[in-house]
């Protein structure tokens, strides 16, 4: 009987703890305790946020254990690791002492708190992140076995030498009907592992690192924590750890084994250790079992062992029932092993060494072009790449987007869960491996299907014409038939694998899908592909990079955002070979990947990319084509700049130097850009919450013209608008500051699509030339066609402006805006000095502008954002009655705001519901985001190619999802 694996939580009085917190660390606060079997943690957090963690070990926890334990804590830290720091005292000490209500004296650390949760409590288990935990314990592992310390050898309860020992001295806590099992099988592991035992190398472990000591914080980062059962054991004990947690999660022996390959990726693990990891694990289960009820017994007010002790039951359980042999099959496979120490896999084709990997991933340059809309692309793939390559290999766990669905509300099944081998027919199939052959086959005569199983793996192979017998044994490298011709001078091998037992799932799955399961796990290993790396996976580092390299100010889509690597038209394509509708997009007007666009840039490219300095057509051609589309032929000179925020920026610096006057009057809640001055002008709530009181002296704001929630409403609200600019401009110029510029957007862009009132533009204009200002028109997001009935937002009203700002839509995404305005006032700015764009007059960018200018013009996209546009405002006013969450719709062409009420009385802004609904919209296949300084306008500015079809899809998603809501 060892008495330290009977250890009761030490009683501690709580103010005494709170008073040691204040003490020893200058730490005031609330008391909240944190679960543990033996030891006492409390998380002391004051008013003003500040905390700390206090941890009390048992009083049997010696000084060394304690040392040890911060020891390994700095090591972690010191290797770049993510671990709580441990505290000083306010002495300086990094330890201190608390005496118990029984007298005995426990040692006590502080540690820094993480701003996040355990994953075990914010995430299920899936197999991405089980590859990732797999790595993260191998970089634990790397790490801390460099640790220098004397006699790291514990005798803890935890420890996997001692499992056996600690089951048999606590079964008897354990009800009466789970003893035998548990026992047996504990027995039967440690007999297994004794085999390996003296293979195993040993050294420095965490002990205890699974879902419930990873922390996840708010930057996504993953952080080491509880470091109490650190100890020298064998290394793969602390894989065994992660995968018994994962396998009481999940009973997902495919995602146990992603563990498994995430470890041996970054720590390659030996054949010894890959046998050791079952018995290990069945040992871990039944150590918790017997543990968890012993802890009740001894301690039955410990509700954290409580609540825990059902779900270690069924680690143990879970992990008891499966033959350590069979799942070491699977394992070794995980790790890129033949499933049998020794084994050498027999090629399925005879010049499979000779294939060629086929690439139909999301960024294939295969499928540029929309190639990957066409049908048959995979067969015509295919055949091109099997005129020079004997076999053509399409691989394992690729989203492809030869197989995604242009119908967002109807996704694919694009993820593969197969190999595919195309070669031409009646080519001989071979066994890889011995085994029991059985065979499935066609009573048409078509292709039929053979299995063959071997230590619970399972090899499917789809696609021949079987010369062999139902069922036998077969030796590796016998013949199993022969390729069927699927389509002329064509044959396709399909071949899966899945654990015995398990009920064969689909060869393909859509974007929410688990790519392996038991009963499609990767054959890869066996045939001697390639595989893909996990999209999952990648797009959760992806958001873990981008919020380490650009932190939080850089805004977003979604607090968990889909990877998006290709476009086409209006759609969008993520990474996991799923399509959406792009609903936000003006800057990309054009539609994503126009071959137009890009041949040309890319042929400029090719021959020269230089400054506007220099002396070459492309400058003069896009300067004039922008001209011959100026909102009047008044404005006959163009500037091209770098982007909006420039194009503003100019614009106010036209206006200053050309009316020599500083002041400017701006329209709340508007957003015209990033630079200083843009920025100055720019009063969005939502962009800036403190905007409006921080703007310069020469900055004099007027209210938004929002007829519909505004100050004034109704027939007359233009006029109303108009006089406070009215006024306004008088009141500058009798304080004798008169106004340089009136800047404002012709649509309320920021609102949502918001039209001003009738007759308010030509009357600003008016009020603000009578004292000698200039009118700048914000086009950045509406010029360009975008409205359908004009393609400039000013001339909708009449507006002719004195200077016009462009980008977004000029550049489609690239490089690109312009300044268009008269002749003389550019002329006073060269009186001032020159002006160049480092970007925005570049050959390529001009050649950019010109393309863009062609495309509108040559495939009628006004005309198209006129009627499409059209539809979905026609459409969602229908839908009205139904929906009292719709209280109006803003706007024109492909530029529309749903502005979501709670009343359409009061108008109370819906923004928790318009968010809701961006979220909902997601799942149905569309990118909508909430605009307006109250977040509540669902803005609808697509690229400007937006279909009819997909345009009446949004409206019946919304419809849905405004149901879902109101029901």
């Amino acid at each position: 009987m060892t008495d330290n694996w009977l250890l009761a939580r030490p009683e501690v009085d709580l103010d005494e703890v709170r008073a040691l917190a204040r003490r020893e660390y200058g730490v005031d606060g609330e008391l909240t305790e944190l679960g543990s079997q033996q030891d006492r943690n409390f998380l002391v957090r004051g008013v003003d946020g500040a905390g700390m963690l206090v941890k009390i070990f048992h009083p049997t926890v010696d000084a060394f254990a304690v040392d040890l334990h911060i020891a390994a804590s700095d090591r972690l830290r010191s290797e770049g690791l993510l671990t709580p720091e441990v505290l000083t005292t306010v002495d300086g000490a990094r330890t201190t002492q608390i005496v118990c209500a029984d007298g005995q004296v426990a040692r006590v650390a502080g540690f820094q708190i993480v701003d996040g949760k355990p994953l075990s409590d914010i995430t299920d288990a899936d197999g991405a992140q089980a590859e990732e935990l797999g790595e993260l314990v191998a970089e634990v592992a790397e790490v801390l076995a460099g640790m220098d310390a004397e006699d790291t050898d514990r005798n803890l309860q935890w420890e996997l030498g001692n499992a056996l020992a600690v089951v048999e001295q606590l079964i008897d806590d354990l009800p009466e009907d789970r003893r035998e099992q548990c026992l047996t099988a504990a027995r039967r592991a440690a007999a297994e592992l004794d085999v390996v035992a003296a293979d195993l190398s040993r050294q420095v472990i965490h002990g205890d690192l699974t879902a419930d000591n990873v922390m996840r914080d708010r930057r996504g980062r993953h952080w080491v924590i509880d470091l109490g059962d650190v100890a020298t054991s064998w290394r793969a004990a602390e894989l065994a750890m992660l995968l018994a947690d994962l396998m009481g999660r999940t009973d997902d022996l495919a995602i146990v084994a992603r563990a498994v390959a995430g470890f041996d990726r970054r720590a390659r693990l030996t054949d010894a250790e890959i046998e050791a990891l079952w018995p290990l694990v069945v040992l871990r289960g039944a150590v918790l079992a017997v543990s968890g009820w012993s802890q009740l017994r001894i301690d039955p007010g410990n509700d954290y062992a409580r609540e825990r002790v059902e779900h270690e039951w069924q680690v143990f359980a879970r992990t008891a029932r499966v033959p350590s042999a069979e799942v070491t099959a699977q394992l070794r496979l995980a790790a890129g092993r033949p499933h049998r120490a020794g084994l050498v896999y027999r090629p399925v084709l005879s010049q499979l060494d000779a294939a060629a990997t086929v690439d139909l991933g999301i960024r294939s340059a295969h499928l540029d072009r929309g190639r990957w809309t066409v049908p048959g692309t995979e067969q015509a793939l295919v055949r091109e790449t099997l005129a020079s390559a004997p076999v053509a290999v399409l691989r394992y766990g690729e989203s492809r987007l030869s197989r995604v669905s242009t119908d967002t509300t109807r996704p694919a099944a694009t993820r593969a869960r197969c190999v595919e081998l195309w070669t031409r027919p009646g080519v001989e199939v071979t066994a890889p491996f011995g085994g029991i052959l059985t065979v499935d086959t066609d009573p048409g005569g078509g292709a039929g299907a053979v299995e063959v199983r071997d230590a619970g793996v399972v090899l499917r192979i789809e696609g021949l014409v079987v010369e062999t017998a139902p069922e036998h044994s077969v030796h590796p490298g016998a013949p199993l038939g022969r390729v069927a011709e699927l389509e002329p001078g064509l044959g396709r091998l399909r071949i899966t694998r899945r654990l015995r037992g398990a009920a064969a799932d689909a060869a393909f799955t859509d974007a929410e899908g688990e790519a392996e399961t038991p009963g499609a796990a990767d054959p890869s290993a066996i045939l001697g592909t390639d595989r893909v790396a996990d999209p999952v996976r990648a797009t959760r580092h992806a958001r873990r990079v981008r919020e380490e390299a650009i932190g939080a100010a850089a805004e977003r889509f979604y607090a968990e955002p889909p990877q998006i690597e290709r476009g086409w038209g209006a759609l969008l394509i993520d990474t996991q070979g799923r399509a959406y509708v792009d609903l936000v997009n003006n800057v990309t007007a054009i539609g994503h990947a126009h071959p137009v666009f890009a041949d040309r840039i890319a042929r400029q490219l090719h021959l020269l990319n230089t400054n506007s300095r220099f002396l070459y057509d492309a400058f003069a051609e896009f300067t004039a084509r922008l001209v011959a589309h100026s909102p009047d032929p008044s404005l006959d000179t163009v500037i091209p700049v770098n982007s909006g925020s420039e194009a503003v920026d100019l614009a106010l610096t036209l206006a200053r130097v050309a009316t020599g006057r500083r002041d400017v009057i701006a329209v709340r809640e508007s957003y015209h850009g990033w630079t200083s001055a843009a920025d100055a002008v720019s009063t969005s709530a939502f962009d800036n919450p403190h905007a409006a009181d921080s703007r310069p002296d020469w900055v004099h704001l007027v209210d938004a013209p929002n007829a519909y929630r505004g100050r004034h409403r109704g027939p007359d609200a233009g006029a109303a608008y108009a006089r406070e600019v009215a006024d306004l401009a008088r009141s500058l110029a009798d304080e004798g500051r008169p106004a340089g510029a009136f800047i404002c957007e012709p649509v309320l862009g920021n609102a949502g699509g918001v039209i001003p009132p009738a007759g308010y533009l030509t009357a600003v204009a008016d009020a603000v030339r009578a004292h000698g200002g200039l009118v700048i028109a914000d086009e950045v997001q509406v010029g360009y066609g975008r409205l359908g009935s004009s393609f400039w937002g000013s001339t909708m009203q009449g507006l002719v402006p004195d200077i016009v700002s462009v980008a977004k839509a000029a550049g489609n995404a690239y490089p690109l805006g312009a300044v268009i305005t008269r002749r003389e006032i550019v002329d006073a700015l060269a009186r001032e000095g020159t002006f160049f764009s480092s970007a925005g007059g570049t050959p390529a960018s001009a050649v950019a502008g010109s393309a863009i200018l062609d495309i509108i013009d040559a495939e009628g996209l006004q005309q198209n954002a006129a009627r499409v546009g059209g539809i979905i405002a026609e459409e969602v006013r229908a839908l009205m009655p139904r929906h009292p969450l719709i209280g109006a719709v803003h706007g024109t062409g492909l530029y529309l705001g749903i502005e979501l009420v709670r009343d359409r009385e009061t108008l109370e802004p819906a923004r928790e519901e318009a968010t809701r609904v961006c979220d909902l919209l997601l799942g149905h296949g569309f990118i909508v985001q909430a605009a307006s300084e109250r977040q509540n306008v669902l803005k609808v500015k697509p690229p400007l190619v937006l279909t009819e079809v997909d345009a009446r899809r949004f409206v019946a998603a919304l419809d849905a999802v405004l149901g879902a809501l109101r029901d």
